[in-house]
């Protein structure tokens, strides 16, 4: 394999994992949606289907509950969603485990390329995640990310998907021995969870940083055929291999 070479005088872009997603499964996708920001990969909230409507009236919820949690609020209305009603005790599990103050609600964490926090629009921003639900303790960090809709495992075939990256993340900012990240599968009242250690931050940092080269240095983003190719708004101006008419 050849050795990637990144231009110092280029400007790195930040990757959060679905960037990365996109890349590796389509690199002509990733140019142009984050690079040349072609109109039709824009998405407009009025474009959303009623499935990334409903997740994201799922996170929310789940995000001002605990808000009203941590605030001391007394009676907190029962929701008209009846995946966040289910997934409150949950919640109230986590809170009861490691008290309430130590339970965080949805926060953006932006990281640079010594895995050091930074602002989330910083220019040194490398890596970007967005942690659903954060619970801390001395030695251990839980990171919980929400899913409505199918029960599957996000990752890819090589295994490093967003749990992986947020685990890398974890353990570089703070000073634990352990981090366990989770999808909470809120329709089905299932969890998948992975569990990292120390000596497991230097090959996820590696893997990570090494995706992050291999993006920055491309030059050329060439199309490349996926399952997924019947579904892109790719027109045939702006790649060959486009379903579209």
């Amino acid at each position: 394999m050849s050795e990637i070479v990144v231009n110092p005088n280029k400007p790195r872009m930040a990757l959060s994992y679905s960037r990365l997603s996109d890349f590796n499964q389509c690199p002509r996708k990733f140019y142009l949606k984050y690079v040349e920001k072609a109109a039709n990969f824009q998405m407009k909230q009025e474009d959303k289907s009623i499935h990334l409507v409903r997740g994201d009236n799922v996170h929310k919820a789940l995000e001002s509950y605990l808000v009203k949690r941590k605030s001391g609020e007394a009676a907190i209305p029962p929701s008209s969603l009846a995946e966040v009603e289910q997934t409150r005790p949950l919640i109230d599990k986590y809170i009861e485990a490691f008290g309430i103050d130590n339970v965080h609600p949805e926060a953006q964490v932006s990281i640079n390329d010594e895995w050091k926090q930074v602002e989330w629009f910083d220019k040194k921003s490398y890596y970007r995640a967005i942690f659903d639900l954060i619970c801390l303790a001395p030695t251990l960090a839980i990171i919980g990310d929400y899913k409505t809709g199918k029960f599957k495992d996000y990752a890819p075939e090589n295994g490093m998907g967003q749990l992986e990256l947020s685990s890398a993340i974890a353990l570089s900012l703070w000073d634990i021995d352990k981090v366990k990240t989770i999808y909470f599968y809120v329709d089905h009242k299932k969890t998948l969870q992975k569990e990292y250690g120390r000596d497991d931050k230097t090959r996820l940092v590696d893997h990570f940083r090494a995706e992050h080269d291999k993006v920055n240095a491309e030059e050329n983003f060439d199309p490349k055929t996926n399952p997924f190719c019947n579904w892109c708004e790719a027109t045939k101006t702006q790649c060959p291999k486009s379903r579209k008419l």
